[in-house]
């Protein structure tokens, strides 16, 4: 999965949060034999991608959860909010498109970011399911600039909605799901095997 340049498309995995609701750090919890975070990041090598996580400064696991094939970028204030990661993201991307993932979405499969990077736009493409906008984002990097310069506090949605974004509806609840409370990790973690093979997509493709 490449650029016009022969550049593999990257990957931000935004991995800065505070896991308020889970009460720990979530991302590093077991997952499909992995951790959550292990997941999302194996889904993404799996479908080609040169992958960045962007992680809180503290967290000196994130490397060895993540990989050695990753570029672990570190938001040096991720109060700020998720905006503030995307854009500490940006500034390593290299290809002329990238994609972003929260760190706590590790179901959809390699197959959804070839789909999407399949799409001929050169604008944003975005998952949809049921009408409703999922993750990954495939953006391109010509909106970089742009995203550097947006305030903290402003939402990213006005840019990809201005810059003619391409809906792709796939049958795939994954899309859309995260995992935010505990309830919400005991729930889904028996769905995937307890095995390093990297899970398909919650709803298949």
């Amino acid at each position: 999965m490449t650029d016009s340049k022969g550049l593999p498309l990257d990957c931000i995995v935004l991995a800065a949060g505070a896991s308020t609701r889970m009460g720990r750090p979530k991302i590093h919890l077991p997952f499909a034999g992995r951790t959550i975070v292990g997941t999302t990041v194996a889904m993404a090598l799996a479908a080609g991608l040169r992958v960045i996580v962007v992680a809180r400064p503290e967290d000196v696991a994130i490397g060895a959860l993540a990989g050695p094939r990753t570029l672990i970028v570190r938001n040096p204030d991720p109060g700020r909010g998720m905006l503030s990661s995307i854009r500490e993201g940006a500034k390593a991307v290299r290809a002329g498109r990238f994609f972003f993932i929260p760190a706590d979405m590790p179901f959809p499969g390699p197959e959804v970011y070839r789909i999407l990077a399949d799409r001929e736009s050169a604008g944003p493409a975005i998952p949809v399911c049921g009408g409703r906008r999922g993750h990954p984002v495939l953006m391109p990097s010509s909106l970089i600039p742009s995203i550097l310069e947006l305030p903290d506090e402003s939402p990213l949605r006005p840019l990809i909605d201005g810059a003619g974004p391409v809906l792709v509806e796939l049958e795939d609840e994954g899309l859309l799901r995260d995992i935010d409370t505990v309830e919400d990790y005991e729930r889904t973690k028996a769905a995937f095997p307890d095995s390093p093979v990297a899970p398909k997509s919650a709803g298949g493709v």
